[in-house]
């Protein structure tokens, strides 16, 4: 039943108007990149030389591809995703209908919750087998294996955008509030996500932020190795897990 559930809610959220959009915003980041790489801004050469001491093309377009553009797009994918997640069943009083099925609340939130992932993964993986042949021509040296190990450890981050906001949704109950304190906490995390590149004193605070986990692999580039993927992908996994059952809890005592 749950599985069922799960299956029918991801298909509904497919076909949904914000995912349609979010599809756009992915289509946008994918067809605007080989223009970006082509001609980068001087600010993006300058911490790519300062940071990773090296102008090679291909970590050129890693790095805008992971900050300035999935960065930012999971960052609104995650609060549009789950920003407003049982608040709008609360407010047109459909979850005291859903509530008096033999379903719990916290059941009800985790399915919610791993249906947002899902529609994430659909399209945050779509957008990358979409990018790789398209980018592949203009990028020289590109390394097909190290696109897809980066996006495999980003897209645990991109979880952890719809984990958060789904979280923050049960904590605050108001809409546009929830979806706003979502935004911040996530831009912020973003804006420090290279913190331990630019300053290697600081890398092992930015050990506890799941975006820097996220972006990880472009430090391991030229000597990737499997530990560099599941490691962090192991961290994302015990921070959505406790984001998700933090979440859980709090709905158990959620007023109907």
């Amino acid at each position: 039943m749950k599985a069922r559930f799960l299956w029918l809610d991801v298909r509904a959220t497919l076909g949904e108007r914000k995912t349609l959009l979010a599809a756009g915003l992915m289509a946008y980041a994918v067809l605007i990149m080989p223009v970006l790489v082509a001609k980068p801004p001087e600010h993006v050469l300058s911490a790519l030389k300062g940071w990773f001491s090296t102008s090679d093309p291909f970590i050129l377009f890693l790095f805008i591809w992971t900050d300035l553009a999935m960065n930012k797009i999971i960052t609104i994918l995650g609060v549009v995703l789950a920003g407003s997640l049982l608040i709008r069943e609360r407010e047109t009083g459909q979850l005291a209908v859903l509530l008096s099925k033999p379903v719990s609340p916290a059941s009800y939130f985790l399915a919610r919750s791993l249906s947002a992932c899902a529609v994430m993964a659909v399209l945050y993986i779509g957008a990358h087998l979409a990018a790789a042949p398209l980018v592949a021509r203009s990028v020289p040296g590109f390394r097909t294996g190290v696109f897809f190990a980066s996006m495999a450890v980003h897209l645990f981050s991109a979880f952890f955008a719809v984990c958060l906001s789904a979280l923050v949704s049960v904590l605050i109950q108001k809409r546009a509030l929830a979806g706003l304190v979502s935004l911040l906490v996530l831009s912020l995390l973003v804006g420090l996500a290279f913190m331990g590149f630019y300053n290697p004193a600081w890398r092992e605070l930015s050990f506890f932020n799941p975006i820097t986990q996220g972006i990880s692999v472009l430090g391991h580039v030229d000597d990737l190795r499997p530990g560099h993927v599941l490691a962090p992908i192991a961290v994302l996994l015990g921070i959505n897990t406790v984001v998700l059952a933090l979440g859980a809890l709090r709905v158990r005592h959620l007023e109907v």
